[in-house]
């Protein structure tokens, strides 16, 4: 059986202040502005790799990977 790769993420930024955070999906869910998570998450391609959060656009994350 091979042996699989476990993968450590460094510890992440999101506590730190970063760049436009008030539009990340994160930030919008803690304040429940629900109709605009809907139109950012319609058409996923990026997932935060902190939250697991999706989104069409990577700026709409704090981590985002490409699915």
């Amino acid at each position: 059986m091979a042996k699989t790769k476990k993968m450590v993420s460094p510890e992440h930024r999101l506590f730190e202040k970063h760049p436009r955070h008030e539009g990340h999906l994160c930030e919008l869910t803690r304040r429940r502005e629900m109709a605009k998570i809907a139109k950012l998450a319609k058409g996923a391609k990026y997932l935060c790799h902190i939250c697991g959060r999706a989104a069409a656009k990577a700026g709409s994350l704090c981590e985002p990977v490409e699915m």
